[in-house]
């Protein structure tokens, strides 16, 4: 082994569990990150959020789900009104074999640029929407941690 890769060699990362107080969902995080412990149920939706280092992963959930209710409006709807002043269009996908909607952004702010993504899929009775960012000098730890995240929901 080389000095240098004694110095710059990374860090496994440790993830905990997280279960979700209405138990819908159960993901795990990054150890050393946070998240809101108080979280608001309003009009049937609540959302949390994990974060750290200017990375942020936010999972909402929308359990009001009404008779004839139309996934693809919805999401559209959603997912590319502007925000912030970011402009994207969403991309019919699936998730884990699920109607999902998925999306990839950029955004400068206070002169640093972010990278941000994102994924909307529906359960038939929930929207789950997953939105995650961070600044594009830590893309590749930061993908490697949301990849991570993703791949560990476990929707209940």
């Amino acid at each position: 082994m080389q000095i240098f890769d004694i110095f710059f060699k990374k860090k496994p990362i440790t993830f905990l569990h997280f279960r979700d107080g209405l138990n819908n969902f159960e993901i795990d995080y990054p150890k050393g990150w946070h998240y809101d412990k108080d979280v608001a149920f309003i009009d049937g939706q609540y959302t949390n959020c994990f974060q750290s280092n200017n990375m942020n992963f936010i999972l909402s959930v929308n359990l009001k789900i009404n008779e004839g209710f139309n996934f693809k409006k919805y999401a559209k709807t959603e997912l590319e009104s502007p925000g912030s002043g970011i402009y994207t269009d969403s991309i019919s996908s699936k998730f884990r074999k699920m109607p999902a909607y998925k999306r990839e952004y950029s955004y400068i702010s206070s002169s640093d640029e972010y990278f941000g993504g994102g994924v909307m899929f529906f359960t038939g009775r929930a929207v789950f929407s997953i939105m995650w960012n961070a600044p594009r000098s830590k893309f590749e730890e930061a993908k490697n941690i949301f990849d991570n995240m993703l791949a560990s929901l476990l929707i209940r």
